[in-house]
């Protein structure tokens, strides 16, 4: 069984890398457009911190009552929708700003699992769409999604310096 120590090393580990790939570069490239589709590196931070802040918010609910709010699931729904949206709020926010919200998203985070006991971490199928543990759930949730765009990121690396 995955421990919520084993969780946070891996939450650790890529948001390191994350955190290496976009290192050096200028204010400029880290806003300029295209990167990653339409998208700057800045977007592409906000999308995940977004998607962080939503576990953030849905993760008490979800462990005290079992199941997912119609409003936490109705935002997520159309994925599009909702990462569009979210980026597009976070648009005036410069890089640096962007890298602060990151940080300070995944310090929200890691305040809630330190209030957990080891009841809440090990209990199977906490609530209604997750049949595992929360430390699983987090490796699923996180890590994977950041693994992802750091592989965008390393893809378009030239793209990100030139």
């Amino acid at each position: 069984m995955t421990t919520l120590n084993d969780a946070l090393a891996e939450l650790g580990r890529t948001r390191a890398e994350l955190l290496a790939v976009v290192d050096g570069l200028d204010e400029a490239a880290l806003d300029r457009k295209g990167v990653i589709g339409t998208w700057s590196v800045k977007n592409v931070l906000a999308h995940i911190a977004a998607w962080e802040a939503w576990v953030v918010q849905a993760l008490p609910v979800r462990m005290s009552t079992g199941t997912t709010p119609e409003d936490f699931r109705q935002r997520v729904e159309d994925e599009d929708r909702f990462n569009s949206e979210e980026v597009a709020e976070r648009e005036e926010l410069t890089p640096d700003e962007q890298l602060m919200e990151l940080e300070r998203t995944r310090a929200e985070l890691l305040a809630y699992l330190g209030s957990l006991d080891a009841a809440a971490l090990g209990r199977k199928h906490p609530w209604d769409t997750w049949e595992a543990t929360l430390p699983e759930y987090l490796l699923a949730a996180l890590p994977e999604h950041e693994a992802e765009h750091i592989k965008e990121f390393k893809n378009s690396k030239l793209k990100v310096q030139s």
